[in-house]
């Protein structure tokens, strides 16, 4: 594979994360407890680093891989939002799992594989290569929701997100599949042209189109897609009794 430098240099942001993400959790064993503190200053550094990675990746904008990503102006703004929230979420968590006593290295590693996995998708230009952007940052997501072990909420959330999210990545790769039989391409840029011309692939196009929308809703929670639980009354414990103090 004889790849050109721009390339690499498009996927940058990605790789910054992905490597300081790797460099955490293979120092993670090594490092004693009391100095677990210190991987939230290389996360911090590693989400900065990519951060600023995007001005280097903005200087050669266009296609790479293959026409599998694509950098344009859209995608280098999700790039420092993705990248910038990561940050700061970076900066929130530290005195939280302190307080909490959770373990810090291996969820600075996943929340920059999470990252990782949003920025693939914000440049994909491809279906299965988006598909496999979210599904990075699904996989670290799960395993996020359920970070406390020891409390039955946090548990069940993880349970919950997972059995829901493998339900809707059947829909969107089924949906996957439909536009691929009616079109021939999982190329965005090709489907794009394909739709401004009036070549529409007829129902089995829209049908896909229809269940990518619906796998995507899933996985955001968005309506009419979101999981709403209900309590019966009969069912739910009794309130406690305030407390009084003299």
């Amino acid at each position: 594979m004889n790849l050109p430098i721009e390339d690499y240099y498009r996927l940058l942001p990605e790789l910054v994360a992905s490597g300081f993400g790797i460099l955490i959790m293979l120092t993670e064993p090594f490092v004693s407890r009391e100095r677990k503190g210190w991987f939230a200053r290389v996360a911090l550094v590693g989400a900065l680093a990519s951060f600023g990675s995007i001005l280097v990746a903005a200087r050669y904008p266009g296609k790479a891989f293959y026409d599998l990503l694509r950098l344009d102006d859209f995608s280098i703004l999700l790039h420092a939002l993705i990248f910038g929230i990561a940050a700061l979420v970076v900066l929130v968590a530290h005195h939280y799992l302190e307080r909490e006593g959770l373990p810090q290295g291996e969820f600075y590693a996943l929340l920059l594989f999470a990252a990782t996995g949003m920025g693939i998708m914000a440049g994909a230009n491809e279906l299965v290569t988006a598909f496999v952007g979210l599904e990075i940052s699904s996989i670290s997501s799960y395993v996020l929701a359920g970070w406390r072990r020891d409390a039955l909420k946090s548990n069940e959330s993880a349970m919950k997100y997972f059995l829901l999210g493998s339900f809707a990545t059947a829909f969107f790769l089924y949906g996957v599949a439909m536009v691929y039989g009616s079109m021939g391409t999982t190329y965005l840029d090709k489907l794009h042209v394909a739709l401004a011309s009036h070549r529409y692939g007829g129902t089995l196009l829209i049908l896909g189109i229809g269940l990518m929308f619906v796998g995507l809703g899933f996985k955001i929670a968005t309506a009419p897609f979101q999981a709403r639980p209900r309590r019966s009354r009969r069912c739910s414990p009794p309130l406690p009794r305030p407390r009084r103090w003299r």
